[in-house]
């Protein structure tokens, strides 16, 4: 920080990925005078007393800086900090964006943080970082030491799968030094306990034991003094073999409680579904990956959907093994077809491009301007539109924008004009139905 009054925002894109930021920022900066926020509230943009540290999330942003008054200047602030950007999605972009445009005549600086991206040249662009500030590495490229192993099946999405799994699974995890745990990543909620089974199953087979995963040397009331206190019984058996759960269907005080025995060593292996990857915020020596296609309904009564993980959900996953001393294990599983993909983004970096076209969000933000009388025209939103991060990527790779020039200013033109048109849609339907403002689109998963 600059001075003993200046003051800095970490922006995160989910609540998950905030809290667990603020939370390790409250840790360093116990020592040091500086005062660290996870901030909700409405005045996040206004200045505080004293040296303040905000953390707070992309859409929650969004929201302030899309009800505050352009006019009023953003006094002191000395830095933004991006992180996990490559979970930039379009709330993400919007808000960085008009907080780029906000304090251009400013010296505010904004730094960015991100797993590996395979071309950071237009991301550093953006956020106006100088070449000699930009640092980028492949992840085979880290100091921390990591084993990446990839197996591949043949067989299709099925109960059967993840029984053949089951024993290259109890293989990894037997990898894991003595008194070091595992973390088991599968695709939903419904399949923890007949995966746990699976394993445990295994397990008796090679080991020739009953006692699961539990550590050796463990009392019976050692054990029956924390299982006492779990709300959910049915998970009793598994965690007195050494197996918890972690997901969000789980009682808050068994989930705590899981962490806690986990952090013991009581519990070795903790099963987690995929999409509470982003809220896990434990490590594991050993991280298995037990498949990487799920299910998806999109609504009820109509016909599952077979998905893939995405890519930022893999890097996620795989960044639960990275440990800052020793060595971590990575066991990836997956369909044959899929090897080549998942090794080379995960061995080179993850791709990148603007989302910002993908949902109404800038067309919202603009009516909302004209309800509020501050008309813009064209050239409003071309200046906007100029401090995207779409605006680099329109000249890098027009085609994936279904741009045919290679000039900027002629596809943010074209660009601007769909959008003009677009929020003065929104801004007659707005009068048309009601005198409440229409609200800027919530992330209902990034915001969990």
């Amino acid at each position: 920080m600059q001075s003993r009054e200046s003051w800095i925002i970490v922006v995160a894109p989910r609540r998950s990925v905030a809290l667990e930021v603020a939370s390790e920022l409250r840790a360093i900066a116990k020592q040091t005078g500086i005062t660290v926020n996870y901030a909700t509230g409405p005045s996040v943009l206004d200045k505080p007393r004293g040296r303040v540290v905000r953390v707070l999330t992309a859409s929650h942003l969004l929201d302030v800086i899309s009800e505050r008054n352009g006019a009023i200047p953003i006094l002191g602030l000395d830095a933004v900090v991006c992180e996990n950007l490559e979970l930039l999605d379009s709330t993400y972009e919007l808000a960085i964006s008009l907080l780029r445009h906000a304090t251009q005549t400013s010296r505010t600086r904004f730094v960015g943080f991100s797993s590996s991206l395979n071309d950071v040249s237009d991301m550093a662009d953006w956020l106006d970082i100088d070449p000699s500030g930009l640092h980028s590495f492949r992840p085979r490229d880290r100091d921390q030491s990591l084993v990446f192993s990839t197996t591949t099946f043949t067989i299709p999405q099925s109960g059967a799968l993840f029984k053949a799994m089951a024993k290259p699974a109890h293989a990894g995890i037997q990898m894991a030094p003595p008194g070091e745990s595992a973390i088991i990543f599968i695709p939903s909620r419904g399949q923890c306990k007949p995966i746990a089974l699976d394993l445990l199953t295994q397990c008796a087979l090679e080991m020739e034991t009953e006692r699961g995963y539990l550590p050796p040397g463990t009392s019976a009331e050692y054990l029956e003094d924390r299982l006492v206190r779990l709300q959910d019984t049915s998970l009793i058996d598994f965690i007195s073999k050494g197996v918890g759960f972690f997901h969000e269907g789980i009682p808050k005080s068994d989930r705590n409680l899981m962490l806690e025995l986990y952090a013991e060593g009581l519990i070795r292996v903790l099963i987690v579904p995929r999409d509470s990857c982003w809220i896990l915020p434990v490590r594991a020596t050993v991280v298995v990956v037990m498949g990487t296609q799920y299910f998806h309904v999109e609504a009820e009564g109509s016909d599952r959907q077979l998905c893939d993980y995405g890519l930022t959900e893999l890097v996620r996953m795989q960044s639960r093994a990275v440990q800052q001393i020793g060595t971590g294990y990575f066991h990836l599983f997956c369909q044959a077809e899929a090897k080549d993909t998942f090794t080379r983004f995960l061995n080179e970096g993850l791709p990148i491009e603007s989302r910002l076209l993908e949902t109404d969000n800038l067309a919202q933000w603009i009516s909302l301007q004209h309800r509020r009388n501050n008309g813009m025209k064209v050239q409003d939103i071309l200046d906007v539109l100029s401090f995207t991060f779409l605006s680099r990527r329109l000249v890098s790779n027009p085609t994936y924008y279904d741009c045919t020039s290679t000039s900027r200013d002629e596809n943010l033109s074209r660009i601007a004009d769909k959008i003009m048109s677009r929020s003065s849609e929104l801004v007659r339907s707005f009068s048309a139905v009601s005198a409440t403002p229409i609200p800027l689109p919530r992330q209902t998963e990034n915001d969990r």
